[in-house]
């Protein structure tokens, strides 16, 4: 090859894949072109120091602004005079430069060569398009940066690191070149919360990290409490994953640092709710027995010089029920617990069975628990409702024995409820409200309501859209519903064939069957049918006709008895 050939080889091979290239001095920032880009080159001509040309494509914007202030770092003599001094061989730093033709990504390096030093300083100073793998990357790690305000590659071999892209408040000291003494001087400069010292100095410590990449290659991850800008600390996250060019001899790492703080509050506080309603009653919102348990092993263990237990018990629930519905009854045991929550606001309260109620506290004496109680009882006597109650004192240490005399105590009370005739007076009460409201309102819907559970199922079912409203479903019925999509006949289907005795079956499916069931009914007032479940159940299926209304639907009532409703349709 002779010398005009070998002259073509450079400068296509090397010149030509470059935008501009430059021989420079990194000490006093002298420089002499290879090759120029035409681009700046009439904008750039009488500058002649490489630092304050840098300075001036950024002050010009040729740099996008994103990346100015990383890309600044290379105008700054003292901070590339050390990387080059330091045995590097090559600086590389990609950016989005303005061109006239629009933003393109470039790839600015510093070519180091051997034996670079203070008495031989010169380096070569490049700049080119980059590829299309490598303008893929960065799209990617400028996407990354809008998440990330931390981004380093670092090698943990020879503990170097190098800066894709961090804050203000992140960046070190210029003196600083070790991966290891960076991330430790910014714990103990305070940046990281006091609680989570230990947790972050741990995660950083080398060999924790080296031995967690030697036998997993999958993601590290850490979170802390930083300081912020603002001088309060938010919740971060640190991430370590391997880099390409990862060996256990190449310990090169990609390190990124995010701020999560609203999304990890929102974790706390949804962990928290699944906390709280674990322990809570889910009627009355009291906390519930397996939070009382907890409670009291508690006490147990921390033995409060005093503790009193309140122990309560409302009267006449299953009469309510049995009465007005449980509606009625559920209205009641939420007004007993709003009243608990009201009378003791500082102490816990707890429904610890279907009406019985305790409430545990510290801080207020048998005396000060019994005028509460009176004050309690006339509160929920305006709503007509009455409770037993009994008190104890006593040494946390013996908060079984406390808990159990409240509870005798309780029982003592309720006895004179009855004793009193406070029941049949009740009872009284409650048949005359039942009586006022069917006379009042003629609800048929809200009788049947109150009736419902001496039957096996009541049903009002639309037999032209095949759908149902009820009156009274028992829980696995519902789960049928719910398979079939609810849909009433595939429901049935389903419940014949797994519930009716086989000799049962198709006069069961013949009297079920929507599609013929108006003609039937047409023919006479009701349907009947008995027939047998396949566990002995002797049942009765009443379908009765309703008037067709206004909005076109034909609704008929469906009545299940047998058994004792509570495994029956």
């Amino acid at each position: 090859m002779n010398g005009d050939n070998i002259h073509d080889f450079i400068e296509d091979t090397i010149l030509g894949t470059f935008l501009q290239l430059a021989r420079v001095n990194v000490v006093t920032g002298k420089y002499e072109y290879f090759k120029q880009d035409p681009e700046l080159k009439n904008d750039f001509k009488d500058i002649d120091d490489i630092y304050d040309y840098m300075k001036k494509l950024a002050s010009e914007e040729y740099v996008y602004p994103e990346f100015r202030e990383e890309y600044l770092r290379f105008s700054d003599p003292e901070y590339v005079c050390k990387r080059a001094f330091g045995g590097e061989k090559m600086i590389v730093y990609r950016y989005k430069r303005k061109t006239s033709a629009g933003g393109r990504w470039v790839t600015f390096c510093i070519i180091i060569p051997k034996g670079c030093s203070p008495e031989k300083p010169w380096a070569v100073f490049g700049l080119r398009d980059s590829d299309t793998d490598t303008t893929a990357l960065a799209d990617a790690m400028s996407a990354l940066s809008n998440i990330y305000h931390k981004i380093l590659k670092i090698d943990l071999t020879r503990d170097t690191f190098d800066i894709v892209k961090a804050d203000d408040d992140e960046l070190p000291d210029s003196s600083i070149t070790r991966i290891t003494e960076w991330l430790s001087l910014f714990a103990e400069e305070g940046n990281v919360h006091e609680e989570d010292i230990n947790v972050y100095r741990e995660f950083i410590e080398t060999e924790h990290i080296k031995e967690h990449f030697r036998s997993k290659k999958t993601r590290l991850s850490c979170r802390y409490r930083r300081k912020s800008a603002g001088g309060g600390f938010r919740w971060a996250q640190m991430d370590l994953i391997p880099n390409m060019d990862y060996s256990n001899d190449n310990i090169v790492l990609m390190l990124f640092v995010k701020d999560v703080h609203e999304e990890h509050m929102a974790e706390l506080r949804h962990r928290q709710e699944l906390v709280d309603n674990y322990n809570r009653d889910a009627l009355t919102l009291l906390y519930n027995r397996h939070k009382f348990n907890e409670d009291i092993e508690a006490i147990k263990r921390t033995a409060p010089s005093c503790v009193t237990c309140l122990y309560m018990d409302v009267n006449g629930l299953h009469e309510l029920n049995n009465h007005l519905g449980h509606q009625k009854g559920d209205d009641m045991l939420c007004c007993v617990a709003d009243t608990l929550k009201k009378y003791f606001p500082d102490d816990r309260s707890y429904r610890i069975g279907g009406d019985e109620f305790v409430t545990l506290s510290t801080s207020l004496s048998h005396d000060a628990v019994e005028r509460v109680i009176e004050r309690m009882k006339d509160s929920l006597a305006k709503n007509s409702y009455d409770i037993s109650a009994g008190i104890e004192s006593g040494s946390g240490t013996n908060i079984y024995n406390i808990i159990g005399a409240a509870e005798l105590a309780m029982r003592k009370d309720k006895e004179s409820y009855y004793k009193n005739g406070l029941h049949d007076r009740r009872r009284r009460g409650m048949n005359e409200e039942l009586e006022q409201l069917l006379t009042e309102k003629r609800d048929a819907e809200y009788f049947l309501r109150l009736i419902a559970t001496r039957y096996a199922g009541v049903y009002f079912v639309d037999i032209e859209k095949d759908s149902l409203r009820y009156i009274y479903i028992p829980e696995y019925f519902k789960k049928l519903l719910q398979r079939t999509s609810f849909s009433f006949s595939a429901a049935m289907s389903v419940y014949a064939e797994n519930y009716v005795r086989k000799d049962y079956y198709e006069q069961f499916k013949e009297v079920t069957d929507l599609k013929t069931l108006p003609e039937r009914l047409n023919a006479g007032n009701a349907i009947c049918l008995d027939y047998i479940k396949v566990d002995g159940t002797d049942m009765e299926l009443k379908i009765l006709k309703m008037n067709k209304s206004a909005e076109g639907k034909y609704e008929t009532i469906w009545i299940f008895t047998g058994g004792d409703g509570s495994d029956d349709i």
